[in-house]
């Protein structure tokens, strides 16, 4: 028995539990946690990267409204 089914306050869900079942059968080694930590920091670093490109649209789209509500109004940039 493993120390996450031991530890009262770590729980998986059914839809976890068997997706994690059947990863480890499939691989015959057993679940490595770092292994874990890996593909959860790639899915952090990626949604960084989205939420950094979005920033930069948000931004270069404040830019050109600004660029042509000046050129409508007569002021400067």
């Amino acid at each position: 028995m493993s120390s996450t089914y031991v530890n009262p306050y770590n729980y998986l869900s059914d839809s976890m539990e068997r997706d994690l079942a059947h990863a480890m059968h499939l691989s015959n080694r057993p679940y490595s946690a770092f292994e874990g930590l890996a593909i959860v920091a790639k899915g952090i670093a990626r949604g960084a990267t989205a939420f950094a490109s979005y920033l930069v649209m948000v931004a270069e789209a404040l830019n050109e409204a600004r660029a042509a509500d000046a050129r409508f109004s007569g002021s400067q940039w």
